[in-house]
Parts: structure tokens; C-alpha cells; sequence
């Protein structure tokens, strides 16, 4: 997937007639989030896809598709609802369209019978980016009784997640493209503000998807966590920016534009392989608190190891399978359970995922974790505790450093629980007092 909106960013460039069309692959590959980020199963690759697949289709008038594709990013990432609604007034203000008709009218007191024209245009383009919501709805609601879209009328949110200054996105972005990429990227927006008209699409909906989630992380709304792989999609729009940016840049070397090109490639390629902000996120930062490692650095970025709480996960499933059979429900919060065990997303589990601890069957295995079911009311630790059903069988014991614990059991990672008896007749009720309550919640 990440290869194939590397090759669409450059069919945009060629669109845009981008001067150093080459090295749009380089500026791209090369941004040090980009391999970082593509490897894992993250939803921000598909909409790095199907988004610039959107741009290129527009590029190309191709106005149906691109509907489609616009339609498709909801069905992704919630934040497509506004690059849909983006996409629809920009197409509504291209010739033909309907405020651009209503603007010329008021502007140029024009004719108004051209205005019912554009507004079934507008209303055929309309039809195409929803029809992907609107199929995927209804057969969701005929295999499965429910109606997915409704989520978003339901969100609420919420202080688990924190919130920041609203320029708080602006280094992390810096950092993930690669401060290099990002110096260029600046040229770049310069030297295209006489010629916007052809970046309009982009312009649009990449800067406006940048303001979106630095106002709703200052705003402390929804789900942000202000963490920096959100912006990931935003990667060739900075990548077509950062190689107009380069060719501007060039033209002041004159005589030396052969050296300053092999410079450019030298860092930018060093930056690539180097992923700084990768290797300052994957240190082994319990040890280092502890005194017992040392900050690490390399030439080139190492491959993310197992982490503690995969290491501690996939010990306990180890031992369940040793001492239970395997026709015993298992459940856990942790992704890695579902992987280990090649649980499927199938409606069966998620009923059982998602009901209440006191009406799971009797044997159930609860593979409970001190990071993920914290953030439930109805998975914390007291609820398992302070239940008459539920019983402790195997702790796997990972101690955090003083500056990371905030009790006496954050000293276990990873707890089994079963289920023994069915005496509950329902799960406690906490009260949240936000992100400082986190782990320590008043319940009654």
C-alpha cells in the first residue's frame, strides 16, 4: 500500500508538472516516519492511499471516482467525515459546480437558470461519495443487525487522552517528515503561492486535516492523544511540496547544482535510514529510569523488538495452553492476544468482548493487562477483585519504574483471570475523575 501511493504521488507531481519529478520517491520513501509507520498494521496507510488516490482522480477530472474515493476515507479513519465534506465544496466551487455558479451570479449578476443544472451536478457527484457509506451500512445492517455509521453520532469526549498547546502537532510533524524534507517542504510553499489554483485540492484538504487535529488536541476533544503517526497521511503532500522545494533551493547553487543535488540525496537518504525520532521512541526506557541500560543510538535504525507487554502476554497464553483445554473462551484487551491466538473479528467474539463481566460464561480466561484495561470501567482491576466470580490463576509480574507507577498493582503487567462461578448479578459502577484518575479511579 505504501508503495502504491508512492507511485500515485508521483502521477500527482507529474499532474502539478512538478520540476524535480525523481526525487518525489526519495522525498517521500525517505521521510523518516514513512518506513516507520508502513510497516505496522496502522489504519493511516490505507488512508495515505485512498486519500492521494482521491487527489490524483481529481487531478484527472475523473470526478465520479474520486467521489468514491473521498466517500471510502470515512469507512477508514473518522477524520475522512471532514475531508469528504472538504471534498464536496471544493468540487462544488470547480466550473460547473454549484456555489461556483452562485458565486458568479452574485459577483457577475449572472443568469440564474444555470443554477439548477449545477446543483444536479452536484447532487450526481453527492450521490457517488456516499454510495461507499451507504453500501457498507446497509449490508452491515443486514448481516449484522447494526448500523456502523451510527458510532459517530454517539462519541463523546473524553480526558483520557489529555490535550496541549495548539501548535503542539508542528514539531512532531517536523520530526516525522525529517527536518531536512521539512526545510524543503517550506521552499516549497513558497514557491508555489503564485500557482495554487492547480494545489487547491491539496492545499485544502492536507492543511485543513493539520488544523483539524491540532484544534481538537488543544481542545482536549474526542480521542487525539495528540500522538504524531495521525498526521502520517500527510506524507506526499509534503513530499510534492519538499521536491518543488528542493528545485527552487538549487537555482541559487548555479554552478554547483550537481554537488548540492548529491548532498541532498546523501541526507535525505541518511535521514531515512537514520529515523531519528524512531530511535528516541524505541529505547528501552524502563531500563534506562532503572540505571540498568543506556541510551542508545545507530547509523541506521534498528527493527522494533517485542516489547514488554507482547513478552508478558504471550507468556501467559503460553501457560493457559499448558493448563487449560482449548475449547476455554479467552478474552483480552491486548492486540497481541488476538494475534497469538488467530482470533478473528467475527460477531461471536465481539459480543463476548464487549458484554459485561458478570454475564460471560462460567470458565471464561480473562488475559487482563494494567495498560489497556485500565481504561475501561467495566475491565479495571477492581473489577475482577472485588467480584465473586472472577479468580486470579497467574500473575506475570513486571515491575515499572518509580516515575511510571502509580500504585502497588501497576507492579503486575499481565494477570489471568477465570471465571468460576456466576453468583454476579452485575459489574461495579466507577466514577471517572479524568486523566490523574486514570489508574486509581473512586468507584461504588
Amino acid at each position: 500500500m505504501a508503495f502504491v501511493a508512492v507511485w500515485l504521488t508521483v502521477l500527482v507531481g507529474r499532474i502539478l508538472k512538478v520540476r524535480a519529478l525523481w526525487i518525489v520517491p526519495l522525498m517521500l520513501i525517505f521521510q523518516s516516519w514513512f518506513p516507520e509507520l508502513s510497516y505496522p498494521v496502522l489504519t493511516q496507510t490505507p488512508f495515505m492511499l485512498v486519500w492521494i488516490l482521491g487527489i490524483w482522480l481529481a487531478l484527472k477530472q475523473r470526478y465520479h471516482l474520486a467521489a468514491w474515493s473521498f466517500g471510502y476515507l470515512s469507512l477508514i479513519r473518522h477524520e475522512g467525515i471532514i475531508l469528504t465534506a472538504l471534498w464536496g465544496i471544493w468540487l462544488s466551487c470547480q466550473p460547473g459546480g454549484f456555489l461556483r455558479h452562485v458565486w458568479q451570479s452574485v459577483h457577475y449578476k449572472g443568469a440564474v437558470d444555470e443554477l439548477w443544472p449545477s446543483l444536479g451536478r452536484d447532487s450526481l457527484y453527492g450521490l457517488s461519495t456516499l454510495a461507499p457509506i451507504l453500501i457498507y451500512n446497509v449490508l452491515a445492517l443486514s448481516l449484522h443487525g447494526s448500523f456502523p455509521f451510527a458510532v459517530y453520532f454517539a462519541s463523546e469526549p473524553t480526558t483520557m487522552y489529555g490535550s496541549g498547546t495548539i501548535y503542539h502537532y508542528v514539531p512532531l510533524i517536523m520530526a516525522g517528515v525529517g527536518y531536512v524534507t521539512s526545510i524543503f517542504a517550506l521552499f516549497g510553499m513558497w514557491g508555489i503561492r503564485k500557482n495554487w489554483a492547480p494545489w487547491s485540492l491539496l492545499l485544502v484538504t492536507y492543511l485543513s486535516y493539520f488544523t483539524l487535529h491540532s484544534l481538537v488536541y488543544w481542545r482536549g476533544a474526542f480521542a487525539s492523544g495528540g500522538y504524531y503517526h495521525f498526521l502520517m497521511p500527510m506524507a506526499p503532500f509534503v513530499a510534492l511540496l519538499a521536491a518543488e522545494g528542493f528545485i527552487s533551493a538549487r537555482e541559487h547553487f548555479k554552478k554547483k547544482k550537481r554537488m548540492f543535488t548529491m548532498i541532498t540525496v546523501a541526507i535525505v537518504g541518511f535521514q531515512g535510514i537514520h529515523m531519528n525520532h524512531h530511535q528516541n521512541v524505541y529505547q528501552d526506557w524502563q531500563g534506562i529510569h532503572r540505571g540498568e541500560a543506556k541510551f542508545r543510538y545507530s547509523v541506521c535504525a534498528s527493527t522494533i523488538s517485542k516489547g514488554e507487554y507482547h513478552n508478558a502476554i504471550e507468556e501467559a497464553l503460553e501457560w493457559i495452553e499448558q493448563k487449560y483445554p482449548s475449547d476455554r473462551p479467552i478474552v483480552g484487551k491486548h492486540i497481541a492476544v488476538k494475534l497469538l491466538l488467530d482470533q478473528s473479528a467475527s460477531k461471536e467474539l465481539q459480543e463476548l468482548e464487549f458484554s459485561p463481566l458478570y454475564r460471560m460464561p462460567v470458565g471464561t480466561l480473562y488475559v487482563w493487562d494494567s495498560s489497556y484495561c485500565e481504561q475501561e470501567n467495566r475491565i479495571k482491576y477492581a473489577s475482577f477483585v472485588e467480584s465473586q466470580d472472577w479468580q486470579a490463576v497467574e500473575f506475570i509480574e513486571k515491575k515499572y519504574s518509580p516515575k511510571e507507577a502509580s500504585s502497588e498493582r501497576d507492579s503486575y503487567s499481565v494477570i489471568v483471570f477465570e471465571k468460576v462461578t456466576a453468583n454476579d448479578t452485575s459489574d461495579k459502577v466507577y466514577d471517572e475523575l479524568g486523566e490523574a484518575d486514570k489508574y486509581n479511579s473512586i468507584y461504588k
